[in-house]
C-alpha cells in the first residue's frame, strides 16, 4: 500500500523504468507495445457493449463495494485478512494501525461515496443496485467461458477486478452482494476462478508474501540480499516516521472534533434549558 505512482494512484506498473498509472492507460499502453489487442477479435457491435459495460462496472458497481468498505471497515480487514502491518511495511501496532484505518478510511471514503452520488441513497437500495448490476452481468455472461466466448477480452479484466473484490471475502463475513453472488450468479463465481486460474497461478503466493514479482526467481546473493535488507529497514523506518506523522495529525482532528462535538452538544443543552425556563416562566 506503501507503493504508489508519482501520479499518486494505484495501480501503476514500471516498464524500463518508466511508470505507466491507471489501469485504463496501463492496458492501452502495454497493448500497443506489445501488440497485442485483447479486442481485436470483437466487432464494432461487441466492443459498443463492452464499453457499456465497463462503465457500468467502474462507474457504478465500484461505487457499491465502496460504499460498503466504508460503512463496515472492520469488516474489510476481517474479510480480506489485512495485516496492515505487513500490507504497509512497518512496526507500528496493528491494533493502532487498525483504529487509524476505521477512522481514515471511513471518514475519507464515505466523503467520496456520497460526492459520487452513491452515498445518499438507502443501504437497501444501494444493495438492490449492487444486484442489479451482477445480474446485468451474469446474463451477458450466460453458459460461456467469457463475455465474448472462449477467449478473455479487456471485460474479462475490468470485471474480474470488481468480482474479485466481492467474492473473495472471508465466508465468517456478512457480505449480502457475495452471498447473491453465489446464489443467483454462480456462473459468475465460475468466471472469477477461471481468470484465477488463468491469470494468477502463484496468488496464494501473492496474499501471503504481498510480493509484487513472487513469480519471477530471486537470485542467491547475500551480499545483494543484505544490501537489499539494509535498504528496506531504512525506508521502513522513514515510512514509520510518516505514518506516525499522519497518525498524530489524524489524532489532533479527532480530538478538535470531539471538543467541538462536545461544545455544540453543551450549548444545545443550555440553550433547551433556557428555553424550557421561559416557557416555564
Amino acid at each position: 500500500m506503501k507503493f504508489r505512482s508519482k501520479k499518486g494512484l494505484l495501480p501503476f506498473v514500471e516498464l524500463n523504468g518508466e511508470e505507466i498509472a491507471d489501469s485504463a492507460i496501463i492496458l492501452k499502453e502495454l497493448g500497443q507495445r506489445f501488440e497485442k489487442d485483447l479486442d481485436a477479435g470483437l466487432n464494432n457491435d461487441q466492443k459498443n457493449v463492452s464499453h457499456a459495460m465497463i462503465s457500468m462496472i467502474e462507474n457504478h458497481l465500484v461505487w457499491v463495494v465502496a460504499w460498503w468498505r466504508t460503512k463496515y471497515p472492520e469488516n474489510v480487514i476481517k474479510g480480506y485478512k489485512m495485516n496492515l502491518q505487513h500490507a504497509l511495511g512497518t512496526r507500528i501496532p496493528n491494533g493502532i494501525l487498525n483504529f487509524f484505518f476505521k477512522y481514515t478510511f471511513a471518514r475519507k471514503g464515505a466523503k467520496k461515496v456520497k460526492a459520487q452520488g452513491m452515498g445518499v441513497h438507502k443501504p437497501e437500495e444501494i444493495i438492490e443496485f449492487g444486484q442489479n448490476d451482477l445480474k446485468v452481468l451474469s446474463d451477458m455472461l450466460a453458459d460461456k467461458p467469457f463475455f465474448f466466448g472462449d477467449e478473455p477480452t479487456i471485460l474479462d479484466i475490468v470485471a474480474f477486478a470488481s468480482l474479485a473484490q466481492v467474492y473473495f471475502i472471508d465466508k465468517e463475513v456478512q457480505y449480502s452482494l457475495r452471498d447473491y453472488m453465489q446464489e443467483s450468479c454462480p456462473n459468475l463465481v465460475g468466471h472469477v476462478n477461471r481468470m484465477k486460474e488463468r491469470c494468477f497461478p502463484d496468488w496464494e503466493d501473492i496474499c501471503k508474501t504481498l510480493d509484487l514479482n513472487s513469480h519471477l526467481p530471486k537470485p542467491p546473493l547475500e551480499e545483494k540480499e543484505n544490501k537489499e535488507e539494509k535498504k528496506k529497514e531504512k525506508e521502513e523506518k522513514e515510512g514509520d516516521k510518516e505514518i506516525e506523522k499522519e497518525m498524530a495529525k489524524d489524532f489532533e482532528k479527532v480530538i478538535e472534533k470531539s471538543e467541538k462535538e462536545e461544545k455544540e452538544v453543551e450549548k444545545d443543552v443550555e440553550e433547551n434549558k433556557q428555553k424550557e425556563e421561559k416557557e416555564t416562566k
